[in-house]
């Protein structure tokens, strides 16, 4: 029996991948795919792993409109299972994705003013990040020093 319950699913499964590819392929593009990934690494890999959640839907799909017979099973997977867990992909899938619905956009002038947005907020994170370290780094000589200068000369050396 085919059950067309995975259309809907794949179609969402489809723009998902589509934004997500379109984002990545604008960060490309523009050269800053590595610097991206250094700065960001969790959304590189929430990608990777959001990705692989929309996948699944096409290939239990797949698996259901064809009858397919998995290792170590009588039968064919029911097409109420096989709904399930594609609904159960696609629903982690926009988990992951929960805060990413900015950098997403429905076309590629949207897409490059977000990729572009990503990077400049990351360099403006990392000199924020910079310039509390050196305020750190300031008031700690200000209070080992105390305000006391060594003056060179006024030491004795023993020979």
């Amino acid at each position: 029996m085919i059950s067309y319950i995975h259309a809907p699913v794949i179609a969402l499964c489809f723009f998902l991948l589509l934004s997500m590819w379109r984002f990545w392929a604008c960060i490309d593009r523009l050269g800053f795919t590595r610097e991206v990934s250094r700065r960001a690494p969790s959304m590189a890999q929430g990608d990777m792993l959001a990705a692989t959640l929309a996948i699944m839907p096409f290939l239990v799909a797949a698996v259901d409109w064809f009858g397919i017979t998995l290792p170590r099973q009588s039968a064919p997977i029911p097409p109420y299972a096989a709904a399930f867990i594609s609904m159960a992909c696609l629903g982690g899938c926009m988990f992951i994705l929960r805060n990413s619905g900015e950098r997403f956009a429905g076309h590629w002038a949207g897409t490059r003013e977000s990729a572009l947005r990503t990077v400049a907020a990351l360099r403006i994170i990392d000199a924020a990040e910079l310039a509390h370290a050196l305020d750190v780094l300031q008031q700690h000589e200000a209070r080992q020093f105390n305000g006391q200068t060594i003056d060179a000369e006024a030491r004795e050396v023993r020979k």
